[in-house]
């Protein structure tokens, strides 16, 4: 009889746990949650924290802020305010459960369709794509994409180096890359299969291929600005027979026409170069200034021969630092709009007065 009580009391408590993990219209999924948050690397504690940020914000799916870039951003203010705000975390676990959820937030990102596209043959090329077009003996050039058809690529005559005009492509084996908005870069070689020596518009038609190398795959979430930077190169002197790096006194300027929390573009003079370290100095808003140090990792031409961008990552930058980047990226607390507006109302303001 005691047995079968006992087996009773155990099935009953058995159901109501079973019907507390799976939930129901209005009980919260606690099996779900906190099956997906350990997946996710997050401790015990994280997840109830974050239990409570989902239940603050009223999320329909609590388990969706795991995976959902919308309740990501829905969650991520309160949640870092509510970090920032409570004295008896440490500054470094605050820094750490930061960083935790800004790598949730990039990899529910990169899980969106549209990073999932990737371009198989050159028929997916659209026009107006920029490519560099590389030729064992003439060096390299940039073209413009024109029109895609059944049988060839149509490109403007490669240019970008002195008389390219005069030069003959018939026939003539050539490599060609390109970078794919929110995507990666690819390379491919083909032949030229003719040439049109039009005055005003001079034409080649490349050959296609299904042999892309897909390279350079973006790994952070970038964005375009304008945000004047300062930077010294690091330089090399011999002390004691041992060749040291040193961070170069003179301080160059240049200006940062994209950026993410791992790298950015700059565009500056020509005095730089490939495998170039530098230290970078800018503010991505008024309180928020960033200090990190760079390698160029790559140099491409602007429209003037004086100026180039320099692709750089990241080779050392603080965890602050890094976090801020991120936040600033995904707009998270509204900087970019905030800046933005900033950087109208100075321009405004020093814009001379028309005279009535």
């Amino acid at each position: 009889m005691h047995f079968i009580i006992i087996s009773i009391i155990i099935f009953i408590i058995i159901v109501i746990v079973i019907l507390r993990f799976r939930g129901g219209k209005n009980r919260f999924p606690f099996y779900e949650f906190y099956s997906k948050g350990r997946k996710e690397g997050f401790t015990f504690k994280e997840i109830g924290f974050l239990k409570k940020i989902a239940i603050q914000n009223k999320l329909e799916k609590p388990q969706s802020i795991f995976w959902s870039t919308k309740q990501l951003d829905r969650c991520l203010k309160p949640a870092i305010e509510k970090l920032n705000a409570d004295e008896e975390i440490d500054p470094k676990n605050k820094v750490v459960m930061i960083n935790k959820l800004l790598e949730l937030r990039k990899k529910a990102e990169f899980n969106l369709p549209k990073y999932k596209k990737r371009v198989r043959d050159t028929t997916a090329l659209l026009p107006r794509q920029k490519l560099i077009i590389k030729e064992s003996v003439y060096g390299t050039f940039v073209s413009w994409v024109i029109e895609i058809n059944r049988k060839s690529i149509v490109v403007t005559q490669p240019s970008g180096q002195k008389g390219w005009e005069t030069l003959d492509w018939r026939s003539k084996k050539v490599e060609v890359s390109f970078w794919r908005q929110d995507d990666a870069g690819y390379i491919f070689e083909t032949k030229v299969q003719e040439q049109i020596t039009h005055e005003e518009y001079p034409l080649l038609y490349l050959a296609h291929s299904n042999n892309l190398r897909r390279t350079q795959a973006r790994k952070s979430v970038r964005v375009d600005t304008s945000i004047p930077v300062r930077f010294s190169p690091v330089v090399y002197s011999t002390v004691d027979g041992v060749k040291k790096p040193f961070i170069s006194k003179k301080i160059y300027a240049g200006r940062i026409i994209d950026l993410s929390e791992s790298g950015c573009c700059m565009i500056a003079g020509r005095m730089l170069k490939k495998n170039d370290r530098i230290k970078l100095d800018f503010s991505i808003t008024v309180e928020k200034r960033v200090v990190v140090l760079g390698l160029i990792v790559n140099v491409s031409g602007t429209g003037d021969e004086r100026v180039k961008k320099y692709h750089i990552t990241f080779v050392r930058i603080n965890s602050n630092y890094k976090n801020n980047i991120a936040l600033w990226v995904y707009n998270i607390f509204g900087e970019r709009e905030e800046e933005e507006s900033s950087r109208r109302k100075r321009v405004t303001q020093a814009a001379p007065s028309k005279k009535r």
